[in-house]
Formats: C-alpha cells, sequence, structure tokens
C-alpha cells in the first residue's frame, strides 16, 4: 500500500513536471486546416505543404484537403505542386487557410527539340533523354561528350585516350554498324548538321537533346540509325546587357601506374635457356661506368603535374525585338605527359531580330581553333617500360643519351623531344534563318548554312631517332597533310499548329533540305630536312629532292530530303505522332539512291483516366508509350565507293597516266537500314519528388556496308558489300528523385540511370571470320568476341605434358619422392614417373601421349593449352589454329550512372558515379612487355617473380626462353581481364554569394567552387585505365593507350 501510494505521488509529480514543460509549446502550436485547388476550382491532391524554415510538413488528400499544425501565429506555410506556381502564406491569427495555385505556365509549356521544330515536353511520345546547361557546367569538361558521361540511359561514351584533345567513342543504344567511322550518333548544332561537337565550348550550351529511338530520330532518316544529339546554345534574354566572366585553374597527374621492374629484379629475369637454372646477374666489363649507373623509374620521368588554365567570357541581353549572346574561351591545358599539350580557343555569336509580329530572322555564328601536340603512344611509355631500368637518360653534362647507344633500346625523353605530332584545326559555322508567321496557326522557316573545317597535321621525327648505327646516315623524316572540307545546307518548312473544341491539338510539319560535301587533301613527306627547330622545318624549301608518299585527292558528294511530321493529341491524354522522310544520296548507284523512312509513335496518359483518380495522391502523372521507326545510315560509304574509278599517276614521257584503284565498284550497294520498337514509361510521383522513365526496345539494322576481300584473279582487292544484319535489345531505366522534401535551406536530388544492351549478328552473307587475329565475327554471336587460345597453367615438368591415347584427357603424374616427400629429380632435371592419375583418381593403364606446340612436345615450364575437339569430336595430338574459341567480349553487359545534388543554403555539393560492368579487355600491352625480347628488354614485373624457373615449379608464368616463343605470342585467356569498374567521376562544392554583398562588389552573382575528377577507380583490371573505347569489331584492347589523369581544381564565376 505504501508502495503505491509512493508510485502514485511520483507519477503525479512527473506529469505535472512535463505539464509545466510541454503546456507553453502546445499552447503556442495552432492546427490550420484547408483546401487546395487550382483556378478553375477543381482540388488538387498531393500538393506539397511546408512550415518555412523548418522541416514540418504534409500533402493535401485525394479531396485537396490537408491539415497541419505550425509553432506560431508567424509561421509562413509553402504550397507547391508540379505545374504550378509555389505559394506563400502567413498564418497570423487564421485557423483555416483555402489556397488557389496559379498554373506555372512556363512548366507547363516546357519544351524538348526534337528536330525541325520543339514539342512540349508532356506530349513526347519518344524516348528523348534531356541534360541541362546546369548539369553540364557542373563538370568542368573541356570536351562536351565528357560531360554527357553517365547522364543519359542508353548514351555509352568511352574515351579512346587520356591525350590532349583526344576524342571519344560515342554510342546510342550498340553499335548498329559494323564500320567504326559509321558508328557515332548524328550531331546536329542548333539546327547545323555537324561532324563532331568537340570544339564547342560547353559554357555555350543552353540544353542536349539525345533521340534515342527511331521514332524520334527518323526525321533525320538516312542518318539517323545510331540515334541523334541535338545542342542548343544560349541566346540573349531581354533586360540589361549582362557579362560573364569564367575562370578555373586545374592541375592533374596520372591516376594509376603500371608496375615496372628494377634494377635489382632484373637478376631474377636471367637465366640459361637449356638448362633453365637462374645465373648470377653480370653487368658486363662496365659496372660502374655511365651505362649502368642509375635506376630510372620512367614513369616518373615521363609524366608531369599539368596545368589547365581556362577563361571564358559571355555577354548577353536583348531587348523585345532584339537579343544576342557572344562567349568567347580560351584553354591552355598540359598534357600529363611531357611535351603534350592543347590550346583552344572558341567564339560564338547568337543574334535573334524579331523586325514584326509577324517576321523573325537571326544569325548563328561560330569560329573555332584548337591545337595539340600528341606523342606517339606506344613510343613512348610501351618502350620505356621495356627499356633496362639502369640504362642512364641523361649525360652528366645535361645532355641526353643515344636513342640507341643503351644495347639498342631506345631513351624514352628522347624519343618525346625528337618526336613531334602537331595538329591544328579550323572550324567556321555560319547559319542564317527567317521566320514568317503567315497566319495564326502556319509559320514558315528557311535557314542557310555553310561549315568549314581546315586541319592540318604536321608530323616530325629527328634524325636522333634515326637507329642507323653511322651517325652521318642517320636522317630526319616528316610529313605535312592538309584536310578541308565544306558543307553547305538548305532547308526549308512550314510548321501548323491548330487546336479546336478545347480538346483537340494538331500539329503538322512539311519541309526539304540539300546537302553539299566537298573534301580536299594535300600530304606531302620527306626525308634528310634542311633544319630541325620547330615545325616550320614542313616547309617545302626543307625537303630533300628524295621525298615520297605526296598525294593530293578531292571528293565530294550531296543528298537532298523530302520530309513532314504530325502530332495529334486529345486533352494531351492520346498522342499520336508521325514521321516519314525520304532522303537521297549521291553516295549509291542510281538504282538506290532513294530509301524511305517512316515512323509513328504513340503515348497514353493514363493518369488522367478517371478511374485512376484513387492514385491522385501518389501518382501526379503517368504516361505509356509505344513507338516504331525506320532510320538509315550512308556513313561507312566513302563518295565514290559504289564506282570503279581511276587515280592519276606518274607522267610518263610527258604524257599523264593512269591507274586503277584496288576497290571495285558495287552500283548495288544499299542503305543500312535500322528498324526499332520502344516501349516507355513515365511516372510522375509524390507532387514531383520522383520521376521515372524506363524503355526497353528492340533494334534491327540489315543490309550493313562491309568492305570484303577479294580473290587476287579478279584483279582487285576490295569490294563494298551490304553483308550483314545485326540486332540490339536493351533496357533503360532513369530515376531523379529528391529522398527528402525540400525546404528553404536544404535539398538533396539524386538521379539515377541505368543501361543494359544485348548486341546479336544475326547473319552474314560470308563465312563466319577473325577480325584483326584477336575477335571472332560470327553468325548469332555478338560483336566483340575474343577469339584465342585458353590458358589451362604451366606444365610443371616435361612429363607433365601427358594425354590419353585419345588425346583427351590431361594425366596427372605421380614421382618419386624421398623420405621427407621431396621430389626425386635425376642427372636429366626431370623427376622419375612411377605412373599416371586420371581426373578421377584412377590409375591410367593405357598409352600415355603428348602434346606438340610448334611441331614439339610441349615441356615443362610451358603453357598448358587447351585441347579441343573437332566438329565430330575427335581429339588430336596438337595445338594449333583448331584450338582456338570464344574467350570472353570487349562490350559491357551494363552501364551505370548515378549523380547527387546537395544543396544546404549558399552551399552545393555535387557528386557522381561512373560504373561499367561484364566486358573483358584484351592487355595487349601487358602481353607484349610479357614476352621475349633478350637480355636487354625488361620484362613483366610479375612475370620475372614468379615465372617458371625450375622443374616442379608451381606458378602461372610460363618461363622466358627465345626459342619457346609460342607460349606468349598468341592471344589467350591469361591476358584477358576483368573491365569491370566503378569510378567516382566528379566531384564539385560551390559556394554563391549572397545577392546584397555581391550586389555591394557591384556584381550580379559571384559563385566560387573546388572539384576534383577521376578521383577514386574500383577495378581488378591491371592496365592503366579500364575504360577502354575501340571499334564496334575489335573493342576493349589496350596497348598502352595514353593514361587517364586525375585532376583538382578550383574557378570562380562573376555576374556583371
Amino acid at each position: 500500500m505504501k508502495e503505491a501510494l509512493l508510485g502514485s505521488k511520483m507519477m503525479k509529480a512527473a506529469l505535472m513536471l512535463l505539464f509545466m514543460f510541454a503546456g507553453p509549446v502546445a499552447w503556442s502550436q495552432q492546427v490550420i486546416t484547408g483546401k487546395v485547388s487550382d483556378d478553375t476550382g477543381e482540388v488538387i491532391p498531393g500538393v506539397n505543404i511546408i512550415v518555412e524554415g523548418t522541416s514540418l510538413g504534409t500533402a493535401t488528400d485525394a479531396e485537396g484537403k490537408y491539415s497541419i499544425s505550425v509553432p506560431n501565429a508567424g509561421s509562413v506555410l509553402i504550397f507547391s505542386f508540379i505545374g504550378f506556381d509555389t505559394k506563400r502564406e502567413e498564418v497570423g491569427n487564421r485557423s483555416t487557410i483555402d489556397v488557389q495555385m496559379k498554373p506555372d505556365l512556363k512548366t507547363l509549356e516546357e519544351v524538348v527539340v526534337v528536330g525541325y521544330g520543339v514539342q512540349k515536353k508532356r506530349d513526347v511520345s519518344g524516348a528523348i533523354g534531356h541534360v541541362s546547361a546546369e548539369t553540364i557546367q557542373q563538370r568542368q569538361a573541356i570536351n562536351v561528350m565528357d560531360a554527357l558521361q553517365g547522364t543519359v540511359a542508353g548514351l555509352q561514351i568511352s574515351s579512346n585516350s587520356g591525350a590532349p584533345g583526344s576524342s571519344n567513342s560515342v554510342m546510342i543504344r550498340g553499335a548498329s554498324t559494323f564500320s567504326d567511322n559509321a558508328v557515332s550518333p548524328l550531331f546536329i548544332v542548333d539546327g547545323m548538321i555537324v561532324s563532331s561537337i568537340d570544339g564547342i565550348n560547353p559554357n555555350d550550351i543552353k540544353s542536349i537533346e539525345v533521340l534515342k529511338d527511331g521514332a524520334s530520330a527518323a526525321i533525320y532518316g538516312a542518318r539517323s540509325a545510331n540515334g541523334v544529339i541535338i545542342v542548343t546554345t544560349k541566346t540573349g534574354e531581354e533586360g540589361k546587357p549582362r557579362l560573364d566572366v569564367r575562370w578555373l585553374q586545374s592541375y592533374s597527374n596520372m591516376a594509376n601506374k603500371v608496375p615496372q621492374v628494377n634494377a635489382f629484379e632484373r637478376v631474377l629475369n636471367e637465366a640459361s635457356t637449356r638448362g633453365r637454372i637462374i645465373e648470377k646477374y653480370n653487368v658486363g666489363n662496365d659496372s660502374l661506368g655511365l651505362v649502368n649507373s642509375t635506376s630510372n623509374d620512367y614513369q616518373d620521368i615521363l609524366t608531369q603535374t599539368a596545368k589547365r588554365s581556362d577563361l571564358g567570357l559571355s555577354i548577353s541581353g536583348g531587348s523585345k525585338k532584339l537579343s544576342y549572346f557572344t562567349g568567347l574561351n580560351y584553354i591552355d591545358e598540359q598534357g600529363i605527359i611531357i611535351t603534350s599539350y592543347q590550346k583552344k580557343a572558341t567564339l560564338r555569336t547568337n543574334i535573334d531580330y524579331e523586325a514584326s509580329n509577324r517576321l523573325r530572322f537571326g544569325s548563328r555564328l561560330s569560329f573555332g581553333y584548337r591545337k595539340t601536340n600528341n606523342i606517339s603512344e606506344g613510343d613512348a611509355l610501351g618502350w620505356s617500360l621495356k627499356r633496362i631500368t639502369n640504362y642512364i637518360i641523361w649525360y652528366p653534362d645535361g645532355s641526353l643519351a643515344p636513342v640507341y647507344a643503351m644495347g639498342g633500346q631506345r631513351n624514352p625523353v628522347q624519343e618525346i623531344y625528337g618526336r613531334r605530332r602537331e595538329t591544328n584545326i579550323y572550324d567556321g559555322n555560319i547559319s542564317n534563318y527567317l521566320e514568317l508567321k503567315i497566319t495564326d496557326w502556319l509559320q514558315a522557316r528557311a535557314s542557310a548554312t555553310a561549315i568549314v573545317s581546315l586541319r592540318r597535321f604536321n608530323e616530325f621525327k629527328s634524325k636522333e631517332l634515326d637507329s642507323n648505327g653511322n651517325e652521318d646516315l642517320r636522317q630526319s623524316t616528316g610529313q605535312d597533310q592538309t584536310d578541308w572540307k565544306l558543307t553547305t545546307l538548305a532547308d526549308a518548312y512550314l510548321t501548323a499548329n491548330h487546336t479546336f473544341s478545347g480538346d483537340h491539338s494538331v500539329t503538322g510539319m512539311l519541309g526539304t533540305s540539300i546537302q553539299a560535301d566537298k573534301v580536299e587533301y594535300l600530304r606531302y613527306a620527306g626525308i634528310n630536312f634542311l633544319t630541325e627547330s620547330g615545325p616550320s622545318t614542313m616547309d617545302l624549301l626543307s625537303i630533300n629532292a628524295s621525298t615520297d608518299d605526296t598525294y593530293t585527292d578531292a571528293a565530294h558528294w550531296g543528298m537532298v530530303s523530302m520530309f513532314g511530321r504530325a502530332t495529334y493529341s486529345f486533352k494531351g491524354k492520346y498522342i499520336l505522332n508521325g514521321i516519314y522522310r525520304m532522303d537521297a544520296s549521291s553516295k549509291f548507284g542510281p538504282n538506290n539512291k532513294w530509301a524511305r523512312f517512316p515512323s509513328a509513335s504513340l503515348a497514353w496518359r493514363f493518369s488522367d483516366e478517371s478511374f485512376m483518380q484513387w492514385t491522385s495522391s501518389i501518382l501526379n502523372d503517368g504516361k505509356f508509350r509505344v513507338g516504331y521507326g525506320s532510320n538509315g545510315n550512308d556513313g561507312p560509304l566513302g563518295a565514290n565507293d559504289y564506282m570503279s574509278v581511276y587515280e592519276a599517276g606518274h607522267a610518263y614521257n610527258g604524257i599523264a597516266g593512269a591507274s586503277a584503284t584496288t576497290n571495285i565498284g558495287n552500283p548495288n550497294l544499299r542503305w543500312e537500314q535500322s528498324k526499332s520498337t520502344n516501349f516507355g514509361l513515365d511516372l510522375e510521383l509524390l507532387s514531383g519528388r520522383v520521376n521515372v522513365t524506363a524503355d526497353y526496345y528492340i533494334k534491327s539494322t540489315k543490309d550493313l556496308l562491309q568492305q570484303i576481300n577479294l580473290p587476287t584473279n579478279t584483279g582487285y582487292s576490295t569490294m563494298w558489300t551490304n553483308s550483314a544484319h545485326i540486332e540490339n535489345k536493351g533496357v533503360e531505366l532513369y530515376v531523379a528523385a529528391y529522398p527528402i522534401p525540400k525546404t528553404t535551406n536544404f535539398s538533396w536530388q539524386t538521379i539515377f540511370n541505368f543501361f543494359k544492351n544485348k548486341n546479336r549478328i544475326i547473319s552474314l552473307d560470308r563465312p563466319d571470320y577473325v577480325y584483326n587475329s584477336t575477335w571472332l565475327v560470327a553468325s548469332g554471336q555478338p560483336a566483340g568476341n575474343f577469339y584465342g587460345y585458353q590458358q589451362l597453367g604451366i606444365y610443371q615438368f616435361d612429363a607433365s605434358n601427358a594425354y590419353t591415347d585419345d588425346h583427351s584427357t590431361r594425366l596427372t603424374p605421380v614421382v618419386s619422392r624421398d623420405g621427407d616427400g621431396n621430389v626425386i629429380i635425376n642427372d636429366n632435371g626431370e623427376p622419375t614417373v612411377e605412373y599416371y592419375l586420371l581426373p578421377n583418381g584412377e590409375q591410367y593403364t593405357g598409352t600415355v601421349t603428348q602434346l606438340d606446340v610448334n611441331g614439339a612436345p610441349a615441356r615443362g615450364g610451358d603453357v598448358i593449352w587447351a585441347n579441343l575437339p573437332d566438329a565430330n569430336g575427335v581429339y588430336d595430338n596438337k595445338i594449333d589454329e583448331a584450338d582456338r574459341k570464344l574467350l570472353g567480349n570487349g562490350q559491357p553487359k551494363w552501364d551505370l550512372g548515378w549523380t547527387n545534388n546537395i544543396t544546404y543554403k549558399n552551399w552545393m555539393l555535387t557528386f557522381n558515379f561512373y560504373a561499367r560492368w561484364g566486358n573483358m579487355i584484351y592487355n595487349k600491352f601487358k602481353h607484349g612487355y610479357a614476352s621475349w625480347g633478350g637480355n636487354l628488354h625488361n620484362q613483366y614485373p610479375d612475370y620475372v617473380r614468379t615465372g617458371w624457373k625450375w622443374p616442379g615449379q608451381i606458378t602461372d608464368w610460363y618461363w622466358i626462353s627465345n626459342n619457346r616463343n609460342y607460349n606468349y605470342r598468341e592471344l589467350s585467356s591469361f591476358f584477358l581481364e576483368d573491365g569491370s569498374f566503378i569510378r567516382l567521376r566528379n566531384v564539385r562544392v560551390s559556394y554563391q554569394l549572397d545577392n546584397a554583398l555581391a550586389q555591394k562588389l557591384y556584381m550580379k552573382n559571384v559563385q566560387l567552387y573546388v572539384y576534383g575528377t577521376n578521383l577514386l577507380t574500383w577495378t581488378n583490371y591491371t592496365g592503366y585505365d579500364p575504360e577502354i573505347g575501340g571499334g564496334v569489331l575489335g573493342p576493349g584492347r589496350d596497348a598502352a593507350t595514353y593514361p587517364r589523369k586525375r585532376e583538382f581544381g578550383f574557378g570562380v564565376n562573376l555576374g556583371l
């Protein structure tokens, strides 16, 4: 009883304390209720409501009603919903607040560029990826494609090299051609068809659209089989002139090094070729001399901490009639390998003028200049790692040691400084357009474009790099090649828009275009130049009379097109889109010049159906899409490949000569034609907090253009033909979400995209064949299959090469051992074999056979190759071409991009990951690094440390010998590595000064930032970098390409 009374008193005291402390809080809170509707009175479910400055929030129910507790009368409610203007309401002494939200016309009318016009984003029925200017600028990329990597599901971008100014391999939804020169998508910049967007300043870009499916890309017909990337650059806005200044400074170094043998480890690399017993290392008679007096880390010597300076400015503005934008940018970038660099300057001006409410015209003008000097990658890094590390680079007086003085091995520093590979590229584009509003619903537009580019490649090799032992006979060599291209393009089209009965909307477009291309080439080469002081050595006066390989060439081609598009929408709920295009190309014979490319797509906004209203508090917008399209490709062909042509030859006795080319014409060539089907789903959930886009596609491409070899008795070596059928199937997923509701001070957006593609060659109009001795091209198989020998291990002894009498099963020898269990080795260096065991452990009693490799039985230390049966299941006793097999594929199984944007007040953190999974890489450099090159040749460190050295050794590495080179000469599974990786692609932290403070500094905005790129990579690949480009039929081959850099930098953006 006493305990109960005590407990009761304690409970009352606790309740009193709780009441005293919680009471004032409870009394100060207000419960606000109300209803939210649009400007027509219709209720809006799912409206997001938060108390400003707090994490308190709620959402309206299916009837548009809400209830929320606020701290006090001074609280402010924020109402937000996708498609409507955000609204603020001060609570005051009100308990009921009904809100009427107005449509956000900007959001409702948001458009995407779809080719020859724009389309409301809500009405898109195809698979189109969108990338904003902000996304691009947050990545501090020099090349636009570097900024796009991992941003759009289905867009595959691989860096071919880490060299300054290098290009990228770009594919959309897999390869639809066999030609490496024609696999890239079509690039459109402000309506101009361009060959590349490498020269564009990323800061000049307003938006990028990626047309991925056939239905969307079909408007470009004959050149859209690989998809289309449309770039729209910035224009001016009405208001006072605005000056923006951007400055960036960065520092970079090699992200990853490969192992290198040091001087001590070379002791393990010296062995007798017959006895295979390690001998003592002998440095020669001059062990204290200059030649062997150092130990070099060549990767440290050949690389540097590279600087990049990036300065840009733009001025924009306009009035009600005139708008203008001008952007200027200059980049000075050093490469991480000494002497390599890029200098890049761009200028862009966009002007639009509205002469009247019916007439508008404008211009798009751009100029670009790029200069690069890139080393021959194999000559620099590849040869340096094979060079003996204790050979000197410099003499004591600072001069470079001769290239071939050290046992015939190249001096890699001399190699770099004595070789120049300069490229100068000049680009100029101008496009003028005129728009006429004929009626309120009919508009005409015409444009004319000229694109000119000049590329000059200048290569020079100093006589100091000549291997001739007689210095007087050494020669310098060089070449100069100039390519000039002019593209002219004109198009005109009519666009009609009409809405009737308030619910039906119809849009139509009908147009035509014509394009002409002309190219000219000039190349001259020579030897024995008069001077070696700079690129001026390529002056014709410096060329010795014994010039060679000098030629000129020219070509021209053209295309004529007609196209149309029609779109019908009913209440934005049912959307039908159709496209029809006809193209004629001069690249084809008279019977096949014209091709037709129809497409159709349908979208159903099921979220607007009455039976879906019960989901309105969660599902804000839902749309199914289905599309079918036909697209073409003429990219693999040159201007005259359908004809047999003649080339001008040397003159004889004053008469000009001519000779037939090695390629015979084929007037029956047809367009490559893709037919694709796309199924898509778009979802918008939780008041716009979550957006999901998913697509499944099937793309089938027939009549692939390919050059085939001809019998010698034809008099020709090759002929172009339509010879293959390839198919791509895949899925794409894009998710953008705000995991935590946004507040006035904090937001976190996470964006995830996933892409998986399966490629298969359906048929070949020729027998299966091996491409470049490495990849198998076969019907029923994907492109990019590595084809070689499977390595099963290393023979421990000569006697380990033992097989059953039918050669199908390898046997295990049981050898004599002493009392301590050690193998007893006889005078021949081999163990005594007592008997052989089958794989199941049973003793073998039949005849023991051996496998021959290169005409002789394999021995201890040799590779155990897989012996394969023939078509009848019969095994032979030798390893030859018939034992090659599929070993893996160089194309990734899937790609993944993950981006996060986190803001807190004036701070912003952006970071993104990129992953690629399921592909193999042929480490060609490692393969060559682990091969016999004599005693003056370095080998791969793992090979030196763990290679087979004595009978009985268990190891993964074969033994070295100049007469056993078949161990490493063939492509095998041993040099195929997993190319999967996950990379922290970019991290950026920025701070935006308060507007009040910026204005005190006489600026409109000030942003400071620091960033890093390629910071971390998780991979099992042992080469420089797992991101390897390559071709369609030959992907994933790494021959010591220019390494990728890790970069850190900082910058400032100023608005004046």
